[in-house]
């Protein structure tokens, strides 16, 4: 059997990988990509010619059958995200399952290193000693459900989201959270334009227009509850 290793990659800058990862990546087989295009810039930059198969959210059943057969015959198989870590909000958590379930003689190993919640924890200030890590909200169905259960916790909150959508979900947890709700915005980390800025959410969403909205986004509610208490 061979050995699934799940690679941390640059969320941005490509300098942010470890020496371990960039070994591991030459040495495997094959590697499994979210999109091979945004993976392939990375090994051309460190000039890693192993070869590559595309496995995204909406694969068919039949990729992951054609990995577990590539892992069945002792080949090695990294799996990498477009960025950050493997298996956090991340279509690579199907295999990941599924080799526990079906296939757990099959070793399933971390390369860690950068992750979005974590870089974003990191410098936030509002986070002491836990969190609610949400991932990406749902767009459209159970939305306002998830934002009525997240009003209820009463620790910071890491939620990830798209800048084009970034408006809409600041509306929603004001109108959840309250006029009060302290908020941190991490956009874009580690790339040319990162931007940082945290305020009362009445306030981001009025400086909103001052900012650029691109890219990635790592919101931190402050903590939930606040409104919630009121209507106790």
């Amino acid at each position: 059997m061979g050995t699934l290793y799940v690679i941390a990659t640059p969320i941005g800058n490509l300098e942010d990988i470890t020496l371990r990862a960039i070994r591991v990546l030459r040495e495997v087989n094959l590697i499994a990509c979210e999109d091979t295009r945004v993976t392939r810039h990375l090994l051309d930059h460190y000039e890693i010619k192993t070869p590559t198969v595309s496995y995204f959210q909406h694969s068919k059943l039949s990729k992951i059958d054609y990995l577990v057969e590539q892992l069945r015959q002792g080949k090695n198989v990294a799996l990498v995200s477009d960025a950050g870590t493997p298996g956090i909000s991340d279509p690579g958590q199907a295999l990941i399952g599924y080799l526990r379930q079906e296939l757990p003689e099959v070793a399933v190993l971390p390369i860690p290193g950068p992750s979005a919640v974590a870089a974003a924890a990191s410098v936030a200030g509002t986070i002491e000693k836990e969190f609610y890590f949400a991932g990406f909200l749902p767009k459209k169905k159970g939305r306002q459900t998830k934002f009525k259960m997240l009003s209820k916790l009463e620790t910071p909150i890491v939620i990830y989201e798209s800048a084009l959508r970034l408006e809409r979900t600041l509306s929603d947890i004001q109108s959840h959270f309250g006029d009060e709700v302290e908020i941190f915005i991490a956009r874009e980390m580690t790339k040319m334009f990162e931007e940082y800025w945290t305020g009362r959410i009445s306030e981001v969403i009025r400086d909103l227009s001052n900012h650029k909205l691109k890219g990635e986004v790592v919101l931190i509610v402050g903590h939930g509850g606040a409104k919630q208490a009121e209507g106790d």
